[in-house]
């Protein structure tokens, strides 16, 4: 028999174990917002309130940790209170260092908070040197340059502590974000238990209007029996004499006047039965609408978290990152209480994470560079979150730094053959700074682990547009930048239009309807080759629905000389479709198509209708792309060709560990293309004298000549100068990527970040 005392134990524990999670998330919360303050070196009186807070709640975090038995966090959160006991006291001072050591403590603590049951446990050999780092500090004893504590507890490579601990804060970021538990209030919970004990009511109903309609069923059944019985009985002889006809005559009639009356008085009961259960249909159908949209709204409010959940770990993202680049920025966060469905968060979390690491690596100047310009020393990031329109929130993200370089963009996106040079030319600088939006436009000088693949604000505008928003920006060079993000509240119902186009039916959802109306064929005019229709005065362009959505239009049963429009904008675009018929306005149900149809051209999902049949809906921006014969750069990135004209392209790779070697040869072979290796900057550079190669792919740490030299050598050869170069590093200092960009590397790929497709993505966009 199974231990019932050890499984009861097991569950508690469990269950202990899970409110534990939420409750150390919220000191971390706490102490992590209290740390960046407390950075940016306020008032004493205002650090010393710091200070006591920081210090009460790692207080109460140790004491929650020791209840679940978890050693190596009451373990830190001990030496933590030690350090700052000295601080309240007087006895320690304020410094970078032990700032660094507070903020790879909580790093450290939130690893152990993450790991499920079954999952391996952290290193002890972190944790060793965290605590290790820590009794130094309390000792007032500094560890030697090249061992301090920052540097160990992030990485265990040797790397700068502000680079690396910029990727493992996103990472773990990322990582632990959502639970799987969420907190609802009492009275949340108490609204959604008295729904439904209202719905047993409704339930306890549709079961007796299930008994009747049998009933009445069965009556029917009965009634044709009886018909039929009767028929036979009543239908006349024809062998019969006429003596014998008149009786059966009068045997018939009384017969079929029994059958009669019991057929009147049987339709009788079935009428006042129906009568009564519509009524009682129509009655508990109200309820049953009440009860519904309360217990939908209810849930829904239940499913909603305050942006201040997705947003509270930004502020140290944002300092990690700067600090990183040697750059100095603050955060500011205004609207983040407004309450948003779960889902989005969820869905847009990784999109506003690339936006505000955009802010600092393309926008935020170095000190330097801000005050010779005339700007405060710390730049600013700004983000707004605002409701409009009574179900949609609108989502600001500014920074105050250089801007975006329109010419720049405008050449990203010729030379990516986006547009060509004379479309380019003719472009307002509005239309040319949404190219950002596309696949493959960047302006960053060398792509690394976070830019210059010109993927991440295409993927923004993908997730935004896949929610059923928006995103648009704005600039001023060497001024600011803003992105602007439109989001509905909630993901599970919204309006649509329904319209029928080549006999199927699609949802457009409402949001994006400028109006509906009737257009005679007449008024259908040419413009500069495009089809257009008057509205207000003005030309629109005008496109057949069917033909966008590339279906067969069936031949209409009426010739009719009018034809139903549908105006729709997006992206600051207006398009109006033209349709079969335009059903109706309905509240629908959505439905996701599951992730191997996630990507369908021109449908973002699916609603339910009341008849229970499925309908695609429409997405909004997908089509009128298709419309206007605009690539979507939504769609995602295609897939890796290393052949051009039936030629495989060729790589020189450089690398002295012949692991390493192998890896990267096997992996480029299997993608299609040519290798050659070397063993080190010379024997590369005797490769390049002798053959020709499409691109050259090299670590930097090598023997006899490494990356850098390698790359300062092929860029200073006129013959081979225009060859692309990636390097391929350990080394993840911000000094050592300034160095791969000065002497001319292409692109700088941190082994710690290394994967294939990376690499493959990075190689097809250099050749």
């Amino acid at each position: 028999m199974p231990d019932t005392k050890n499984t009861k134990e097991s569950e508690f524990r469990k269950r202990l174990l899970s409110t534990f999670k939420i409750e150390a998330r919220e000191h971390l919360k706490t102490i992590s917002a209290g740390l960046v303050e407390l950075e940016k070196a306020p008032s004493a009186e205002a650090q010393r309130e710091l200070v006591e807070t920081i210090y009460r709640a790692t207080h109460s975090l140790k004491g929650a940790s020791r209840a679940v038995s978890l050693s190596e966090i009451e373990s830190i959160c001990q030496s933590i209170e030690g350090l700052f006991s000295g601080l309240k006291r007087g006895e320690a001072a304020l410094s970078q260092e032990l700032l660094d050591l507070f903020y790879s403590a909580i790093e450290l603590i939130n690893s152990i908070v993450a790991i499920e049951p079954g999952q391996p446990g952290i290193e002890k050999n972190r944790l060793l040197k965290l605590l290790e780092g820590i009794a130094a500090l309390e000792r007032k004893e500094l560890l030697p340059e090249d061992k301090k504590t920052a540097h160990i507890l992030t990485n265990n490579r040797s790397a700068a502590p502000s680079a690396v601990s910029a990727d493992t804060k996103e990472l773990s970021f990322r990582q632990t974000y959502f639970s799987d538990t969420i907190r609802i209030s009492t009275s949340k919970l108490g609204k959604l238990l008295l729904q439904a004990e209202e719905m047993l009511t409704v339930k306890l109903a549709s079961n007796q209007h299930l008994e009747n309609l049998k009933d009445i069923t069965a009556r029917i059944q009965f009634l044709r029996n009886e018909f039929t019985k009767a028929y036979l009985e009543l239908m006349p002889s024809r062998n019969a004499d006429v003596r014998d006809r008149r009786q059966i005559h009068n045997t018939q009639s009384a017969k079929l006047q029994d059958f009669f009356n019991s057929t009147l008085n049987n339709i009788k009961s079935i009428e006042n039965t129906l009568f009564a259960l519509s009524k009682s249909s129509r009655i508990h159908n109200k309820s049953l609408d009440r009860m519904v949209d309360g217990l939908l709204d209810d849930t829904k409010q239940a499913m909603m978290l305050p942006f201040s959940s997705l947003l509270e770990s930004f502020p140290i993202l944002i300092r990690d990152i700067s600090h990183s680049q040697g750059k100095e920025a603050d955060l500011i966060i205004h609207g983040d209480s407004i309450e948003v469905d779960r889902r989005i968060l969820e869905e847009m979390k990784d999109a506003l994470i690339h936006l505000v690491r955009n802010s600092v690596d393309h926008g935020i100047e170095r000190p330097e560079v801000r005050l010779v310009n005339g700007k405060p020393r710390r730049g600013v990031i700004n983000i707004n979150i605002t409701p409009v329109e009574g179900n949609k929130i609108e989502l600001i993200i500014s920074d105050d730094g250089c801007g975006v370089d329109i010419s720049r963009v405008k050449d990203a996106a010729v030379r990516n053959s986006i547009i060509s040079m004379s479309e380019a030319e003719a472009m307002t600088d509005q239309e040319a700074l949404h190219l950002i939006f596309h696949s493959g436009v960047s302006t960053s000088p060398i792509i690394t682990d976070i830019s210059g693949r010109g993927l991440g604000l295409a993927i923004v505008r993908e997730k935004a547009e896949k929610l059923g928003g928006s995103v648009s920006a704005e600039t001023c060079l060497n001024g600011w930048t803003r992105f602007r993000i439109i989001l509905p509240l909630t993901v599970a119902t919204f309006r649509g239009v329904l319209v029928r186009a080549a006999d199927q039916l699609f949802i457009i959802p409402t949001t994006n309807v400028e109006r509906t109306l009737r257009v005679r064929k007449n008024d259908i005019i040419t413009v500069e080759n495009k089809e257009t229709i008057p509205l207000n005065g003005s030309p629109v362009s005008f496109a057949s629905l069917d033909k966008t959505l590339e279906l067969n239009p069936k031949k209409a049963l009426m010739p009719s000389d009018s034809v139903f429009v549908v105006v729709l904008s997006a992206a600051d675009k207006k398009i109006a479709f033209g349709t079969d018929e335009i059903v109706n306005e309905q509240e629908v149900l959505v439905k996701s198509i599951g992730k191997q149809l996630s990507r369908v051209r021109n449908i973002s999902g699916a609603a339910i209708l009341g008849s229970g049949k499925p309908v695609p809906i429409l997405n909004v921006n997908d089509l009128i792309r298709s419309a206007i014969k605009m690539p979507s750069s939504a769609s995602m990135p295609a897939p890796v060709i290393a052949e051009a004209d039936g030629e495989k392209k060729s790589v020189l790779v450089a690398e002295d560990s012949i692991t390493s070697r192998m890896l990267l040869k096997n992996i480029l072979e299997s993608a299609g293309y040519t290798v050659k290796t070397a063993v080190d900057g010379i024997d590369a550079i005797t490769a390049l004298k002798t053959e020709k190669f499409d691109i050259v792919i090299s670590d930097v740490e090598m023997p006899r000549m490494d990356g850098f030299d390698l790359t300062a050598r092929i860029r200073s050869d006129k013959h081979i100068s225009e060859v692309p170069i990636v390097l391929v590093t350990a080394l993840e200092t911000r000094e050592d990527r300034e160095k791969g960009i000065n002497v001319g590397a292409n692109a700088y790929i941190v082994k710690s970040d290394f994967n294939q497709s990376n690499l493959l993505e990075v190689i097809k966009r250099l050749i």
